[in-house]
């Protein structure tokens, strides 16, 4: 290979990183984004659906969700799962659900890892394809999202959540 070939070679390989990177971020939600909708089973075999808690068509009475995103391989993850844990009672008291997505895992590896930490307050559920996390953008673990209860993305919380004061003032935002 001469040198212009390998210097064209560089700038092709460069281009298309570049490109990957920015179509990804083209793609994430954004606040005020309306939340996408989806279905999954829940740990305990049921179905949880976003609708029924959040948007027009809700069928419970909520102020928002707080989805956050983990796996079992994350390293942030098994720090903030007990966090939250900690805090899905005082965050039900004000009427917010919270739920915990297994990003493209089992229940197999979910539940070990959940029963490893203590973690059982929280829905769980399995998004064992990685297609909800694709509605969302997920491109790297943790990422919460806050729903409000008509729907939209009212905060985001990118990388891990280091304390209850940051949990508890995105939750705050779905109770404006």
């Amino acid at each position: 290979m001469t040198r212009i070939e390998k210097n064209t070679m560089k700038k092709v390989i460069l281009a298309a990183g570049l490109l990957s990177l920015f179509a990804s971020s083209v793609f994430a939600l954004t606040l005020n984004d309306p939340a996408p909708g989806f279905s999954l089973r829940d740990s305990k075999g049921n179905i949880f659906s976003l609708a029924d808690v959040v948007g027009a068509r809700k069928k419970e009475k909520t102020n928002g969700v707080v989805l956050s995103f983990f796996a079992s391989w994350c390293v942030a993850c098994r720090t903030e799962l007990p966090l939250i844990n900690s805090l899905s009672d005082e965050l039900k008291d004000k009427g917010i659900k919270v739920v915990l997505i297994g990003f493209k895992e089992d229940f197999v590896r979910i539940n070990a890892l959940l029963t490893d930490l203590r973690v059982n307050k929280p829905i769980v559920v399995s998004d064992s394809s990685g297609e909800v996390g694709e509605k969302y953008g997920v491109r790297f673990l943790p990422v919460t999202y806050f729903i409000g209860a008509d729907g939209t993305v009212m905060h985001i919380i990118f990388g891990e959540i280091k304390d209850a004061k940051e949990l508890r003032e995105g939750a705050g935002k779905l109770l404006q």
